[in-house]
């Protein structure tokens, strides 16, 4: 329930002495929501006891009993429609943002799954070209080599040699060759590995035979001290 008073000396207060087509004052009317529209269903003109005019207004109110349960259940029924409207558009939200989700973790799974083959693909690209690269330099690498010496030569060396497979490998080389012939040899065979070093058995000696910046030209096999048969070991150094 709502009271409102106002001075029909005021704008608002003439405005609504003529909606209310009052004769006299003090000027009390009750304003009911019937019918889905606000209908004055009382007025109280002039001076009056307080005893009738609270009798008169519940009287008023008693009579429109009926409208004002009937709006208070409308309203009711309108909050409880609103509530589940509510709730409902909460589910669906809840649900949409559920099925975003869902959809954003669905498209991250394929696109995480996307980048892992472009990586693996790179790899195996990188793998190929290094192994094209390689097969290149050993191919240059074994045209580097001199050609071998007769066994009857004076200056030869036999040079017996054991790959990290097991594989043995004999060739002979002049003992005025420098080693880088030896590693030479040893990088352009297939089942050598990529990255080795070269070492006597006993007492192991490594030797200087791969041609660096440091190192452009490695010593001579009699440099190095080289019998006329010599017994080498490759070693892989990735393993």
């Amino acid at each position: 329930m709502l009271f409102w008073g106002c001075s029909v000396s005021t704008p608002e207060g003439y405005r609504t002495s003529q909606a209310m087509r009052e004769h006299t004052y003090p000027f009390l009317a009750l304003i009911v929501l019937k019918n889905n529209r606000m209908t004055i269903v009382a007025k109280i003109e002039g001076v009056i006891d307080p005893d009738r005019v609270v009798t008169r207004l519940q009287q008023a109110v008693a009579d429109n009993e009926a409208y004002l349960v009937a709006e208070r259940q409308d309203r009711l029924e309108r909050s409880m429609t609103q509530t589940l409207r509510e709730q409902q558009d909460a589910a669906y939200m809840e649900s949409l943002k559920a099925d975003q989700e869902k959809e954003k973790r669905k498209k991250e799974e394929v696109e995480r799954k996307r980048q892992e083959e472009l990586e693996k693909q790179r790899l195996i690209d990188e793998e190929n070209d290094r192994k094209e690269a390689l097969q290149k330099l050993k191919t240059e690498t074994k045209a580097k080599l001199q050609s071998e010496p007769t066994l009857d030569d004076p200056e030869v060396i036999r040079v017996l040699i054991k790959l990290p497979n097991g594989t043995r490998l004999e060739r002979r080389f002049k003992k005025s060759d420098s080693l880088k012939h030896l590693y030479y040899f040893v990088f352009s065979h297939q089942e050598a590995p990529d990255y080795f070093e070269i070492a006597t058995n006993f007492p192991k000696r490594t030797l200087p035979c791969k041609p660096s910046e440091e190192l452009p030209e490695p010593p001579t096999f009699i440099d190095a001290g080289f019998g006329p048969k010599e017994m080498l070991f490759v070693y892989d150094l990735e393993s």
